[in-house]
């Protein structure tokens, strides 16, 4: 109730009509109990459409504008107030000073006042101004705000969905950089890549989930209702010096040489499993992991044809298979043809969340592929992929590793989203200033 009377207040709906169900969570609940229950709802219902409201003030109070000072004091002063008034993600942050602001700006040709998107629920405008607020706060360092102002973009883009991020079940967005910018802002794209730790990496994934706070307004326990969730990801850049194939940003249909940000869901995070042998034997244990990764029922909750998960292999694992013969296409195919599991584990993970529906139920349907349903057999290979495109393969890591990782998406959750880094015009000039670059 609280997140629903937050999200109508969003909205700028503060005296809409809300009731609640009765009980626990309704998954739990029995079908009598539902039904019962159902009836106390109806009732509820009526009385609320039918009863007067006192009309109350349905204007949102007034957000200071761009420029203008909230608060003055001290380091600890400014985070006292920030956190009290639910503006940080709970850790101390870089105060974000006008003059620091402004260094943001020189790294931007767009007016400090350009919309970039409408983050909901909060419904919060996401303005260059507002990017190189939270930049700063991050700790990012001011060169940093073309790939800022592209993840911005991108879960701005209706496709994203950022209004699903509260979702229970906790998942969080991931960052995937490509193309020049890794170098030129020396992201860490090989060992211990994923941790804590390089700057652009740990900063830059930092900034995304304050953009939530303080654009989204997504809050704990309030409007971002995950039942446990995930912590915010450092930035995976792509080792491409190491990769024996065309960068990920190539394959999504972007030029060589164009620097992009991918922003995805992560519902679910495997461990660093091991590859060993030739070619042939690395790819299969890479499809009888992912068999074992999509089969997790809250991903196939989450099951659609928009799905798209992500293989990290290191670069060892990578020329391996490229060796072998197999390209990035030739692994995706592979496995869309290889990841399954038996039906009857597939219709009883099936049944947690439409009890009495099997996999030929819904074939029969068109709610799935025929190729769910090539025969009653309850020990037939189920596919746990809808298309080849289904798997985001990325290289990074430890050089002389033989291991991967899988992340599994949210389906029409955090949809994958891409777009390109716009850097201003005297970019080269500018770093070769900042980093001494010949």
């Amino acid at each position: 109730m609280e997140s629903a009377r937050n999200s109508a207040e969003a909205a700028g709906q503060r005296n809409a009509r809300l009731v609640e169900f009765p009980g626990p969570n309704i998954g739990v609940q029995s079908e009598a109990d539902v039904r019962a229950n159902a009836e106390v709802l109806i009732d509820r219902v009526i009385k609320s459409l039918t009863e007067e409201v006192v009309s109350g003030d349905t204007q949102l109070a007034a957000e200071p504008g761009p420029g203008d000072i909230v608060f003055r004091g001290t380091f600890s002063a400014v985070n006292d107030y920030l956190y009290k008034n639910s503006l940080t993600d709970g850790l101390p942050v870089v105060p974000p000073t006008p003059e620091k602001v402004q260094e943001f700006l020189k790294y931007t040709e767009r007016s400090p006042d350009e919309i970039l998107g409408i983050l909901p629920p909060g419904r919060r405008e996401a303005t260059t101004w507002t990017v190189a607020v939270n930049g700063v706060m991050a700790g990012c360092r001011p060169e940093y705000m073309p790939v800022l102002m592209a993840i911005t973009e991108a879960v701005a883009d209706p496709r994203y969905s950022i209004g699903q991020s509260g979702s229970t079940s906790g998942w969080a967005p991931m960052i995937i950089v490509n193309g020049p910018i890794i170098h030129q802002l020396k992201f860490q794209s090989e060992g211990a890549v994923t941790r804590p730790g390089r700057r652009a990496n740990t900063t830059i994934g930092r900034f995304l989930r304050l953009l939530m706070v303080n654009g989204a307004r997504f809050l704990p326990g309030i409007t971002d209702k995950a039942t446990f969730g995930l912590n915010f990801f450092v930035v995976l850049a792509e080792a491409e010096h190491r990769s024996p194939w065309e960068p990920l940003s190539v394959s999504l249909g972007f030029k060589q040489g164009t620097s992009t940000v991918t922003v995805n869901s992560v519902l679910c995070v495997s461990y660093n499993f091991m590859t060993i042998g030739s070619a042939e034997n690395q790819i299969g244990i890479i499809a009888e992991e992912a068999s074992r990764a999509l089969s997790q029922d809250p991903v196939l909750q989450a099951f659609g044809p928009e799905r798209r998960h992500m293989l990290v292999l290191s670069p060892l694992v990578a020329s391996i298979l490229s060796g072998g013969g197999y390209s990035r296409r030739d692994i995706q195919q592979y496995l869309f043809e290889n990841v399954g599991i038996p039906a009857r584990q597939f219709d009883s993970l099936l049944q947690r969340f439409w009890p009495k529906e099997t996999a030929c139920r819904l074939a029969e349907q068109g709610k799935l592929p025929r190729s769910f349903c090539v025969s009653e057999d309850p020990d037939r290979i189920v596919p746990l992929m809808w298309s080849p495109d289904e798997f985001l393969i990325i290289v990074a890591g430890d050089p002389s590793r033989n291991r991967c990782f899988i992340a599994t998406q949210c389906a029409d959750q955090g949809l994958a989203t891409t777009k390109p880094i716009d850097v201003p015009s005297k970019w080269e000039k500018m770093l070769a200033d900042l980093y001494n670059y010949t």
